[in-house]
């Protein structure tokens, strides 16, 4: 991801298989990153639905799954935003951290 106006490298936006977490495959999962001083400022929801658009139309892809740490509201409020729900909580199995599963059929 790039600011539009600087060019700006802030972060990174897009798809990946979730081979950590093999209970929910085969899925293809959405993510982002961004650097702390870009959170809170709607970036990553507007980045995600580009992406969403794009895994519905160009892709082929019945349904998204996106993962986050339990703890992690920020992303959670971003997968809301997207039209997930909340499909399963359960922990990375090889760091037993718990982790919240959303799911969005597209």
């Amino acid at each position: 991801m790039e600011l539009r106006d600087t060019g700006e490298l802030i972060g990174f936006t897009g798809l990946a298989v979730p081979l950590f977490l093999p209970e929910v495959l085969p899925a293809v999962e959405i993510g982002w990153r961004l650097g702390r001083p870009y959170w809170g400022k709607g970036l990553a929801t507007e980045a995600a639905r580009a992406v969403v658009g794009r895994a519905r139309t160009g892709f082929g892809l019945k349904r998204l799954v996106s993962i986050h740490i339990a703890g992690n509201e920020a992303s959670a409020r971003v997968m809301v935003k997207l039209g997930m729900r909340l499909d399963r909580e359960t922990v990375q199995p090889d760091t037993g951290r718990p982790l919240r599963v959303y799911a969005l059929d597209l």
